[in-house]
């Protein structure tokens, strides 16, 4: 009886302890999925996915623009490239490829023509009547801690082939010991924890307190300048926590990407040795101090010891205390995983790839931008580099090649890379190069010549009409194509074909509606175009797709100003100047608007504060000189004028006004100095020259005044009065 009675106590003490075991578990679970069902009922925080649902395809996944806000604060998160897929591969001969990695893999400075892109075109010509679906899903800033989930989904989505080209973030990326978006070098398992309640609405609120997120979220995306302050001696111990995490993710990755049966491309993360010398040095000596290591690989190279020479330059990239670049420790982690993984994980190393290809074994400015952004025939090259290994894959699974690999100049006419786009990429690596850090590189001087003389030189041989009829060929290939779409947009705009531009750009949106870049780009279009009130509703589509959307809110602004609401205007101008007060455009625009207006004293005021932002910008000095001019102040609008030739010495227009002061003052021998520099900087500008002619005059200097009236007169055979002063200074030569 006493047995019996035990037994049942027993048992009821079991079951008692089971339900509360239970209850421990199914309460919390209970209470937080209760509290996130509260959160996403009041529409509160965002998807963390890379792909999100598509609501213009049934059934298609688009990327997700807030993904990066998961690892950035959201006013510096950049955005993945747009692009679309089905969950699973369409029926037939396609092959569907991932492309990993940071802003090299993304293809900055311009996607259009970056790495991933070409790879695609190179497997098409190599397996014609093969599709081949090239996914980008590489991020500006991010790294292996964010590569890490988006490998996790792209495992699901029926992929053949993953190319990864990851390694230059780790250091001043999220999570790294150099970097400035929130916490530096934590647990990983706390890291990791951190991401996994962040996958939560309720997690997301909770991550909001956090106060180095939340001081940093009020700032503005400022490119590599931000990191000025993050040096690091190679010595510093927080560097091993950077090797030990890649090392972690880089082996998840591998591994998920063999599990899910995809053959897997690596390669190292190349760097440009030559041509881009340390931002940052620390300690002094070769082999210790950046700099010095770095002069010393030149001299070797100088004196034809090119592999010595590479050894010192791979060393100098090692020692950079502003760590942008992969170093060897991280290029030797990539290998060591690749090589001892799986047989479908091949690996090979890009940089000495690219070096072998370059002059002197030592990789430069022929195939890189800056430090690691390529060219586009790096671009190319590398790209062959993953196209190769992939077609040996395919090839030996009996797909047979059809084609051959398309050359360089092949490349460029299918994906319609221009000499105009090329004098457009070269513009923005030209501003890049004149911003820190690059312009505290020893060798930046030098760089920065030949990218001006590189500039020079295609405009001498650019030709619009023969660029837009390179794109006219492309599309016929590639009528699907929102980039050639919208790229030709461009080209036609600058050629002041507006009504064919907007027609292009209308293509491109079409294509990808869900991209608040093209609405943005299309409401500028429009606003060209006078369409003030569609520009309104295509800068809404933009700013619905992206809240905070700066230079949407300006083309806004100024669809406003067009419409005649001008203290709209003038609100919306200034809230776009809030999120990013770099923005000259919208300074100048607001500023012309109230000038407009007749409202000199306030556009004044807007060019003093924009110059608070940006006071080495030529055009705002210029602009506050007008607006000092008309409102009788002439000494301070010559002093505005004077800065705006001190920036831009081939400021035609300002050099103009100098003149036009200086003739004011009857200081006829100055003004004719001036004039001279304005025809010089901008011959077509005929204020200036028939200033200049009229000036010679006065001073008797018949003979140098002929040829000016005489060319005034070629192109304005209308105008009475240029032709008496060319009769009267001829006159006096009799």
């Amino acid at each position: 009886m006493k047995k019996r009675q035990s037994s049942k106590s027993i048992s009821i003490i079991a079951r008692t302890w089971s339900v509360r075991l239970a209850m421990a578990f199914i309460v919390p679970l209970f209470l937080i999925g209760s509290v996130e069902g509260v959160f996403r009922l009041v529409d509160y925080g965002s998807p963390v996915s890379f792909f999100v649902p598509s609501s213009h395809v049934e059934g298609e996944l688009i990327e997700n623009s807030k993904f990066p806000w998961r690892f950035l604060p959201e006013k510096l998160a950049r955005a993945p490239q747009p692009t679309s897929i089905l969950p699973e591969k369409p029926s037939g001969a396609t092959t569907r490829v991932f492309v990993f990695g940071e802003s090299a893999a993304e293809g900055d400075p311009e996607p259009a023509f970056g790495m991933p892109r070409i790879l695609e075109v190179l497997l098409e010509g190599k397996f014609p009547g093969r599709d081949f679906e090239v996914v980008n899903v590489a991020v500006t800033a991010l790294n292996s801690h964010a590569i890490l989930p988006v490998a996790k989904e792209c495992a699901e989505l029926d992929g053949d082939f993953w190319v990864l080209y990851i390694g230059h973030n780790e250091v001043m990326g999220p999570f790294g010991a150099g970097t400035v978006f929130g916490q530096k070098t934590p647990p990983v398992s706390a890291l990791r924890t951190g991401l996994w309640l962040k996958e939560f609405r309720f997690g997301q609120w909770i991550a909001g307190f956090n106060a180095s997120e939340a001081s940093l979220d009020s700032g503005r995306w400022r490119g590599m300048e931000m990191f000025l302050d993050q040096k690091l001696d190679f010595k510093n111990p927080k560097l091993e926590w950077v090797y030990s995490s890649f090392q972690k993710n880089m082996e998840d990755i591998v591994e998920v990407g063999v599990d899910s049966g995809v053959q897997l491309i690596i390669a190292s993360a190349a760097s440009n040795l030559r041509d881009s010398a340390p931002f940052a040095s620390l300690g002094s000596g070769v082999g210790i101090s950046a700099d010095e290591t770095f002069n010393h690989a030149r001299s070797l190279e100088s004196s034809g010891k090119l592999g010595e020479a590479r050894k010192y330059y791979l060393q100098a990239l090692d020692l950079d205390a502003l760590r942008f670049r992969s170093d060897s420790k991280l290029n030797s982690i990539t290998q060591s995983i690749s090589q001892s993984a799986d047989k479908n994980v091949f690996f090979f190393d890009a940089q000495a790839e690219l070096d072998a290809q370059s002059k002197g074994g030592i990789s430069g400015s022929d195939y890189f931008f800056e430090h690691v952004h390529l060219t586009f025939e790096g671009n190319y090259q590398l790209a062959l580099l993953f196209a190769e290994r992939i077609s040996k894959t395919l090839e030996s699974s009996g797909v047979v090649p059809d084609g051959q690999w398309l050359n360089l100049g092949m490349c460029a006419k299918k994906m319609a890379y221009t000499n105009w786009d090329r004098r457009l990429v070269l513009g923005i690596i030209e501003r890049r190069l004149m911003q820190p850090p690059f312009n505290n590189r020893s060798n930046n001087s030098e760089v920065l010549a030949e990218f001006r003389n590189k500039t020079k030189s295609i405009a001498k041989i650019s030709n619009k009409v023969d660029d837009l009829n390179v794109y006219n060929e492309a599309l016929k290939d590639r009528p699907a194509d929102w980039r050639l779409w919208q790229r030709k947009a461009l080209l036609l705009s600058s050629m002041g074909r507006s009504v064919e531009a907007l027609d292009s750009m209308r293509n491109a949106v079409e294509e990808t509606p869900w991209s608040r870049v093209l609405h943005y780009q299309y409401a500028a279009m429009l606003n060209q175009s006078g369409r003030y009130d569609d520009a309104v509703i295509a800068a809404s589509r933009a700013i619905v797709l992206k809240r905070d959307f700066a230079e949407a809110t300006h083309q806004l602004a100024s669809a406003r100003a067009g419409q005649g609401r001008i203290e709209q205007a003038a609100k919306l101008f200034a809230d776009s100047l809030i999120m990013d007060p770099r923005m000259a455009d919208a300074w100048l625009d607001w500023g012309r608007m109230l000038e407009r207006g007749k409202q000199t004293n306030e556009a004044a005021v807007v060019y003093r504060n924009a110059l608070r932002s940006l006071p080495s910008f030529a055009k705002i000095h210029y602009r506050l000189g007008l607006s000092e001019k008309a409102m009788g102040q002439a000494d301070a609008a010559l002093k505005s004028f004077n800065r705006a030739v001190q920036i831009d010495a081939n400021f035609a227009e300002a050099h103009f006004q100098i003149g036009v002061y200086f003739v004011g003052g009857e200081l006829f021998e100055k003004a004719i100095e001036s004039f001279q520099k304005a025809v010089v900087a901008k011959p077509s500008l005929t204020q200036a020259r028939f200033n200049l002619g009229a000036g010679l005059l006065k001073l008797e200097r018949y003979k140098e005044a002929i040829p000016h009236f005489e060319k005034l007169v070629s192109e304005q055979p209308q105008d009475k009065q240029v032709k008496q002063y060319l009769d009267y200074a001829k006159a006096k030569l009799k």
